[in-house]
C-alpha cells in the first residue's frame, strides 16, 4: 500500500485510510457437536506470557447460525519461554493421551497427533470480558469449553463443511449423488421385461 508523509505531524499515513483487522471470532449456537481437527499448532502468547496449543476444529453436524472465523480449543502448555511444557495433570497431556490411546513413551511429543481426528466438543458463548464485565451482544464469541477424543475418521463424511445456511447450496451427499440411479430403476425393469417379451415372440414364430 502506498504511503505518504503527513506534513502536520511528519508521520507516515495511509492515503486510503484502510485498516487490516485481525481474524474474526466465530459465534455459533452453543451446544455439543462432533468435530474434526484440521490444524494443531503451538504459539507463544505474549499477552498471557505462556505457550498455547491451538486446535482448529470444524463441526461436522452443526446446523445453527452462519459464522465466520475459526473455532478453536486453546490448551495451556507452560510459561517457560524457552520451550513449551505440559504437566502431568494438564489438559494438553490428558487430551494427548486420549487421542494417542496410551501414555507417551518419550518426553517430547508433537501436536500432529491431534490433526485429522474426531472429537466431541462443547461450544459455549463468551459474554464477559477478561475483567468480568458484560460484553455487548455484537462482541460475543464462541469457544470450545470441553473436548474429548471420539476416534478416527473411518469414512469420508458427505460434507465436512459446517451445515450453515450460507453453505447449504453447495453441499452434496452420497444419497443425492445416487438419486438419479434410484429414479431410473423402474426404467431398467421395463427394459428387461421388453427384452423378455421379444424373446418369447421370436421363439413362438419358429
Amino acid at each position: 500500500m502506498p504511503r505518504r508523509k503527513n506534513g502536520r505531524w511528519g508521520l507516515e499515513v495511509s492515503p486510503d485510510r484502510r485498516v487490516t483487522l485481525s481474524d474474526a471470532r466465530p459465534l455459533l449456537d452453543p451446544g455439543s457437536y462432533q468435530a474434526l481437527c484440521i490444524e494443531a499448532t503451538i504459539e507463544w502468547a505474549r499477552q498471557w506470557k505462556k505457550w498455547i496449543a491451538r486446535l482448529v476444529v470444524k463441526p461436522l453436524n452443526y446446523g445453527g447460525r452462519p459464522y465466520t472465523g475459526k473455532l478453536c480449543k486453546f490448551l495451556n502448555v507452560g510459561t517457560n519461554s524457552d520451550h513449551p511444557c505440559a504437566g502431568a495433570q494438564s489438559d494438553f497431556r490428558q487430551l494427548w493421551v486420549e487421542v494417542n490411546g496410551a501414555q507417551p513413551t518419550r518426553p517430547d511429543v508433537t501436536t500432529a497427533v491431534f490433526e485429522g481426528r474426531l472429537y466431541e466438543i462443547t461450544v459455549e458463548t463468551v459474554k464477559l470480558d477478561r475483567h468480568g464485565k458484560e460484553r455487548r451482544p455484537e462482541h460475543w464469541y464462541s469457544i470450545v469449553r470441553e473436548i474429548h477424543s471420539a476416534g478416527t475418521l473411518t469414512s469420508q463424511p458427505s460434507n465436512t463443511e459446517p451445515s450453515n445456511p450460507s453453505t447449504l447450496r453447495t453441499q452434496t451427499t452420497h444419497s443425492t449423488d445416487q438419486h438419479s440411479n434410484t429414479e431410473n430403476k423402474p426404467l431398467a425393469e421395463r427394459a428387461v421385461q421388453k427384452r423378455n417379451s421379444l424373446s418369447l415372440k421370436v421363439s413362438g414364430s419358429k
